[in-house]
C-alpha cells in the first residue's frame, strides 16, 4: 500500500512520543497487521457481472458479513490488539476508513451516477464496494466507531481484543462507470480495472496476462482524544486516508480486502430472482398431530428470469438457487445442533426461537415437488461462497419443471414452485407457540 520510507519515518515518530505514564499500547504479543498482504479476506466465492438488463446499475451483486478479522499472527479471539487504562475508555475509539490512497481500494467514490453513496471503485470493472460497521459507513475520511466490548484485567487496564471488533458488512454493487486508468497511480500490478479473475490473478480486457493486486479496501485503527497518551501513532478524525495513514507504519490496526479471499469475478450468463411469495402461512396446527409425524404444508413460488444462454446447475459458471436463513435463524439452528458439517441445515427455525412466546421443537423443511428433492438451507459460509452443491444448499435454478410465465428477446421468466412443511424437529419436545422464520432467496452463478 505505502512506500517503505513512510514506515521508517513513523517508527521514529512513535519512539519520540514515548512517555512514562499510563497510555494505550499495542497488545503483546503483537498481532496487529497493517501490511497489505495481511488484510482479512472478504469472501463471496464467485461474483458475476451480467447484462445490464438482468443486473442494472445500482443493483446489489453480493452481500456478506465478516464476523471477525482473521489476523495471521492471532491464535485466539481473546488476544489483545490494544491495552489501555479503563479510565481512558470514554476517550478512545476505533477509527475506520477506506484505503484512500489506492484507486482500487477506496480512493474513487464511483456510485454517484447510479444513485449510490459511499460506494468505491474496486479492481473489478463495473463493481463497487461499500463497507459498514454497525451504523458507520466507511469513506475516505476517518470516522469514529465506539468501543462497546472489551476484556477487563486485574491491574485496572482493559484489553481490546479480536472478538471486540464489530462485524463488517460488505456490499458489492453493479456500477455503470469504469476507470480505465487512475491519475492517482496504483500500487497494484496493473493500473486499470480487470474484467475477470481475482486479486491474485486478474485479467484485463483482451489479455491473457495475469496481474495481482494486494491492496486492502478498508482499515480499522485505534484512536482517541488528545488527553489520552498513545504508545503508537494514529490519525485524526475527519482526515483524508488518501494522505493520512500514520497508523500504517505504527502497526496500529489491520485491513480488510479481496487479496486473501475466495472472491472471483466471472461474466457468465445468469438468472435473477424477480419475485417470491413474501409470506408462507401454515395456519394453526395441533402439537399432538406434529408429535405423530404430521406436517403443515404450504406452497412457495419463486419467479426467476434467465438469459436464454444461462445454464442451470451447480457446477462452475452454472446458475443455482439457495435459501438463506436470517442471521438470527441461523444462530438458533446452530444452538440447536441442526447445522451440518458445511454449515447448511435441513430445517429453518424461528428468528426468535428462544423467546417465551415462540413454539419449540418445530422447524420448516423445503422440498421441490417436481423432483421430490428434500432441500437444505444455506449456511452463512455457503451463501458467501460458491460450490458444494446440494450438500451446501445449492440446487439448479431451473431444476424440475418450472412454468414459463413470460419472455422477451433473449430472456425467459419462470415460476418455480417449492413446498414448505412445518414439522417436529428430531429428538426435541414440542411446546406450543408462534413460528416466525425468515429466509432470503439467492440465485447465484457458481
Amino acid at each position: 500500500m505505502k512506500p517503505i520510507y513512510k514506515a521508517l519515518m513513523l517508527v521514529g515518530i512513535s519512539l519520540a512520543a514515548s512517555t512514562s505514564f499510563a497510555r494505550c499500547e499495542l497488545g503483546s504479543p503483537l498481532i496487529n497487521d497493517t501490511t497489505d498482504s495481511g488484510a482479512t479476506g472478504i469472501n463471496y466465492g464467485t461474483i458475476n457481472v451480467a447484462s445490464p438488463y438482468l443486473q442494472p446499475a445500482g443493483s446489489v451483486i453480493a452481500h456478506t458479513v465478516v464476523q471477525s478479522p482473521n489476523l495471521p499472527r492471532a491464535t485466539s479471539p481473546d488476544q489483545a490488539l490494544w491495552t489501555c487504562d479503563k479510565a481512558d475508555l470514554p476517550d478512545i475509539y476505533f477509527m475506520v476508513a477506506t484505503n484512500g490512497d489506492e484507486p482500487w481500494g477506496g480512493h474513487i467514490d464511483i456510485g454517484g451516477p447510479d444513485g449510490l453513496s459511499d460506494v468505491y471503485a474496486t479492481w473489478w470493472q463495473y463493481v463497487g464496494v461499500k463497507h459498514q460497521m454497525r451504523d458507520v459507513v466507511f469513506t475516505r475520511y476517518w470516522k469514529r466507531l465506539d468501543i462497546e466490548t472489551y476484556g477487563e484485567r486485574a491491574d485496572g487496564k482493559i484489553d481490546i481484543r479480536v472478538r471486540d471488533i464489530p462485524p463488517l458488512e460488505v456490499t458489492l454493487y453493479r456500477v455503470s462507470s469504469t476507470v480505465p486508468t487512475s491519475p492517482r497511480g496504483s500500487f497494484c500490478g496493473y493500473n486499470g480495472q480487470i474484467v475477470r479473475g481475482n486479486y491474485k490473478s486478474g485479467y484485463r480486457e483482451g489479455s491473457n496476462i495475469s496481474y495481482l493486486c494486494n491492496q486492502p479496501s478498508a482499515y480499522v485503527q485505534l484512536g482517541g482524544n488528545s488527553n489520552v497518551a498513545f504508545a503508537f501513532s494514529h490519525d485524526a478524525l475527519g482526515s483524508d486516508s488518501n494522505v493520512n495513514y500514520l497508523f500504517w507504519g505504527a502497526w496500529n490496526g489491520f485491513g480488510y480486502g479481496f487479496y486473501n479471499s475466495t472472491t472471483n469475478l466471472t461474466q457468465a450468463e445468469t438468472c435473477v430472482a424477480r419475485n417470491a411469495t413474501p409470506v408462507v402461512n401454515f395456519g394453526s396446527v395441533a402439537a399432538p398431530d406434529l408429535n405423530r409425524g404430521a406436517a403443515a404444508r404450504a406452497n412457495l413460488n419463486v419467479e426467476i428470469e434467465c438469459s436464454n444462454s444461462a445454464v442451470s446447475g451447480v457446477n462452475s459458471d452454472q446458475v443455482a438457487i439457495g435459501f438463506l436463513p436470517s442471521t438470527a435463524a441461523l444462530s438458533n439452528a446452530q444452538s440447536l445442533g441442526l447445522l451440518n458439517g458445511n454449515g447448511s441445515s435441513d430445517y429453518l427455525v424461528s428468528d426468535d426461537y428462544f423467546n417465551d412466546n415462540s413454539a419449540k421443537g418445530v422447524g420448516i423443511q423445503l422440498r421441490n415437488p417436481s423432483t421430490g428433492t428434500e432441500m437444505k438451507f444455506l449456511g452463512a459460509s455457503s451463501a458467501s461462497s460458491t460450490g458444494g452443491g446440494q450438500a451446501a444448499g445449492w440446487y439448479p435454478a431451473l431444476e424440475g419443471n418450472p412454468t414459463i410465465i413470460g419472455s422477451i428477446t433473449g430472456y425467459t421468466k419462470y415460476s418455480q414452485q417449492y413446498e414448505a412443511a412445518l414439522r417436529k424437529l428430531p429428538d426435541t419436545d414440542i411446546k406450543s407457540g408462534t413460528v416466525k422464520a425468515t429466509a432470503t432467496v439467492i440465485v447465484k452463478v457458481q
